[in-house]
């Protein structure tokens, strides 16, 4: 009987053996995986999984759909020398799909958190989020990568550790390297420099302080770590979590696919190339749009980056994306717009104020040039009528000393003093406030 089940497993082995090549061992080997891994029973079965024609073909309209931003991820890929497995990141963090759920939501092609965006040079505020730059988003993320091969040494450990974090892949591989250590030397489990770094360990995941000490450990019984052994005995000491592992065997298997020839889309084409141009600050995304005669909703698909439809005026110029064929219209007419006013890019309801109260002047102003009424009479009538209108002053206006803000959700007196320059005392103050609420469509003056 027990000859019967041992046939039948080596049937199995041999069935799934028959399905791989040099190029799964290659695949492995890039990663820095032992080729023994191809025989994982784990692997095998999300192979089986995944290459169903159903998955095939669900997988395939995903690439299909997403050629765009598929395209530029595989160039940046090859272009940074990663492994070509590092691909099928973004189609398990967000299926190729460039957009963000809030605020606080991981975001973009690679789904970085806010916290990680900044940390990578990302810039991400109530203008601009860069986790929607196709481009220097992809920068980031195998700038991401390529720092975490450089502490680890193994492309699949820094895999794992962009989906579960530096700590946990540091720790459980500390772990595990030390736990095989003592199996193959049991004589020194009563050693007291095992004890030190065991309480090294045990500390980190108490507190998760002493960052650095994980790294001893792992290089001090680095020779002893083996991926097989950190996953044939995972379930027991739990050194990764097995949605990380699962997470790394499901690239493998995507990559397998591909070289396979399943993934047809992964070759096609895009409608165009993307170029990056510079445009000047204050300028509106539909006048952008207009000059190299693009359809304006395609055109914020690819600029998600810019959250308004005026580009900001806190620098000079921004980096927005065309198509490569509309570069020579782009360069011949980009000086035939102009930016809008500075207060449109702040809250287009100032435009209209600023548009009323010079209308209530320029009448008023009229009247003066065409009757002999009692010059402080007139000046009485002109103010009553602008306080009535809650318009700003002239002279502020045509000065830009003054703008008249109104909240939106999201906004504190910190960000709002931050932007403008001016200090928190001296908002509070102008605009008689003792504490720092605010409410939605209240309106702020900023002198400045």
């Amino acid at each position: 009987m027990n000859k019967f089940f041992i046939a039948i497993l080596f049937l199995v082995s041999t069935l799934f053996a028959n399905t791989t090549n040099d190029i799964d061992l290659k695949i492995l080997k890039d990663l820095g995986i032992e080729s023994s891994f191809i025989y994982n029973k784990s692997l095998q079965s999300t192979f089986d999984e995944y290459s169903s024609s159903e998955n095939i073909s669900y997988y395939n309209n995903l690439l299909r759909k997403s050629s765009l931003n598929a395209q530029i991820v595989r160039s940046e890929i090859e272009s940074e020398n990663i492994p070509d497995s590092a691909f099928f990141i973004p189609m398990l963090e967000s299926s190729f799909v460039n957009q963000t759920n809030g605020k606080n939501s991981p975001g973009g092609l690679w789904q970085f958190i806010p916290g990680t965006a900044t940390n990578l040079g990302l810039r991400n505020d109530e203008f601009i989020d860069e986790r929607l730059d196709l481009h220097k988003s992809t920068d980031a993320a195998s700038s991401y990568l390529k720092k975490y091969y450089k502490k680890f040494n193994k492309w699949y450990l820094a895999l794992l550790a962009y989906n579960c974090g530096e700590g946990t892949v540091a720790e459980g591989v500390a772990r595990a390297s030390l736990d095989r250590y003592l199996e193959l030397n049991p004589e020194m489990s009563d050693n007291e420099s095992i004890k030190s770094y065991k309480r090294m360990l045990s500390d980190y995941r108490a507190s998760k302080k002493g960052f650095s000490d994980l790294y001893i450990v792992l290089n001090k019984f680095k020779s002893s770590y083996s991926f097989d052994y950190l996953v044939e005995n995972n379930s027991k000491n739990k050194y990764i979590s097995e949605a990380s592992l699962t997470y790394l065997k499901k690239i493998i298997v995507f990559s397998m696919i591909a070289e396979r020839d399943l993934f047809k889309s992964i070759d096609k084409k895009a409608k165009y190339k993307l170029v990056k141009v510079k445009a000047h600050k204050g300028l509106q995304l539909k006048s952008l749009a207009n000059i190299i005669d693009m359809n304006y909703n395609e055109f914020r698909t690819i600029n998600k980056h810019i959250k308004k439809d005026v580009l900001p005026i806190d620098s000079k110029v921004y980096n927005i994306y065309i198509p490569q064929e509309k570069l020579d219209v782009y360069n011949q007419k980009i000086i035939m717009i102009k930016p809008v006013n500075e207060a449109k890019v702040v809250d287009s309801k100032v435009i209209k104020k600023v548009q009323d109260d010079k209308k209530s002047i320029k009448t008023t102003d009229n009247k003066k040039d065409n009757t002999s009424t009692d010059k402080k009479v007139i000046e009485n009538k002109k103010n009553t009528k602008v306080a009535d209108k809650k318009t700003v002053n002239k002279k502020q206006v045509d000065n830009n000393k003054q703008t008249i803000y109104y909240i939106k959700k999201g906004d504190s007196l910190e960000s709002i003093a931050k932007k403008y320059n001016v200090s928190l005392k001296k908002l509070k103050s102008d605009n008689n406030k003792k504490s720092n609420s605010l409410k939605i469509g209240e309106k702020i003056e900023i002198n400045r």
